[in-house]
């Protein structure tokens, strides 16, 4: 599946549990994840997406280490699959 099919089914779902995934476009800072996720009760998480069975570039896994030791959750979605699973860890803390 298509990294956009993947994303535009994660948007819809993020919507459906009550929250919002916005684009993040950062231009002067590359590697950063694609999505924000934002969902009730201040409960947030960052997503990188790819198309089925690929990995982030080594300069976005240097990006979402340096998220991780901020504290933030960095998550890598490649199959719709792992999309409520993903929601479920993000609400949970």
């Amino acid at each position: 599946m298509r990294e956009s099919e993947i994303e535009r089914i994660l948007v819809k779902k993020v919507k459906t549990d009550g929250g919002i995934c916005l684009k993040w476009v950062c231009p002067s800072f590359n590697g950063m994840p694609d999505r924000l996720i934002f969902l009730p009760n201040g409960h947030f998480g960052m997503v990188e997406l790819k198309s089925n069975g690929k990995k982030p570039r080594a300069l976005q896994l240097a990006r979402h280490k340096m998220l991780k030791r901020l504290g933030f959750k960095v998550y890598v979605i490649d199959d719709v699959e792992q999309i409520g699973g993903m929601i479920d860890e993000i609400q949970a803390t």
